[in-house]
């Protein structure tokens, strides 16, 4: 069966490449310096999940928000964060993004909506909610976007964050990278209903895409954001939420978020 043709351009898809090279090059890079031990703190690495981060950032504005997880890297990248100022952030240097006080879990870059990744699992949804309940008080037809992994649906935090959201109409993305595992543990060993059940307990739309599919992460992304997201005042009384199937991280099946 032939391709159906692709939404984006050719140099699109060519800047789609790009920045999917410039996480990978970040990550592997980033690997060597804290094999070395130059990298103070820990590191999470996001290798392999390149195509979802760029996907879903592709159409947010530098005034829509993200929120990240433990794996944030390539989400900050994304949304457009400087790679030398992330380099500094890890190596704890003044000149990094948050002059080196935060380090890998915590980059952030409130200018570019970026809210910052979160060594809590699941503490990035709330922060989320808050930001698009700020856009739709503001009436400025912004978006939040939260990233989270499947092992995050077992946390409070991921409720209360959904619950208020579809009940205040918020303009949020809910935007879940799931590889199957949540640390040690498989999905089946945890969770008694899919994450579609759940999206639908609380009256959200569900959206499933190929998380290493770029341009279907992109499109699936900019089909929500336009249908219930933005502009909040014309979409029905539900927030969106898209779910990745990705592969594990470099680090194999330790993702708890």
């Amino acid at each position: 069966m032939p391709r159906s043709p692709s939404p984006f351009s050719t140099a699109e898809l060519m800047e789609m490449q790009r920045r999917m090279l410039v996480i990978r090059g970040f990550e592997e890079r980033a690997a060597v310096l804290y094999r070395d031990s130059l990298v103070p703190g820990f590191v999470h690495l996001s290798i392999g999940q390149e195509a979802a981060a760029v996907g879903a950032c592709w159409d947010l504005r530098p005034d829509d928000v993200i929120t990240s997880t433990h794996r944030g890297h390539g989400h900050c990248l994304a949304k457009g964060l400087d790679p030398l100022g992330m380099f500094a952030e890890l190596m704890a240097r003044d000149e990094g993004t948050n002059r080196g006080r935060g380090g890998s879990m915590h980059i952030a870059d409130p200018k570019l909506g970026i809210f910052g990744a979160n060594g809590i699992v699941a503490a990035g949804l709330p922060i989320a909610v808050g930001a698009a309940t700020a856009a739709q008080i503001r009436d400025d037809d912004t978006v939040a976007v939260a990233f989270f992994g499947d092992g995050a649906a077992a946390q409070g935090a991921f409720h209360e964050a959904v619950n208020l959201a579809a009940v205040w109409r918020l303009p949020v993305v809910f935007f879940c990278e799931n590889n199957g595992y949540s640390e040690f543990s498989p999905t089946a060993t945890q969770h008694p209903t899919t994450l579609k059940q759940r999206a639908s307990g609380y009256a959200l739309p569900f959206v499933r895409v190929d998380g290493n599919d770029v341009v279907a992460t992109a499109s699936a992304v900019r089909d929500v954001v336009a249908a219930a997201a933005r502009p909040w005042w014309r979409r029905p009384p539900t927030a969106g939420t898209v779910t990745t199937r990705a592969t594990p991280s470099a680090t194999g099946p330790r993702r708890s978020a």
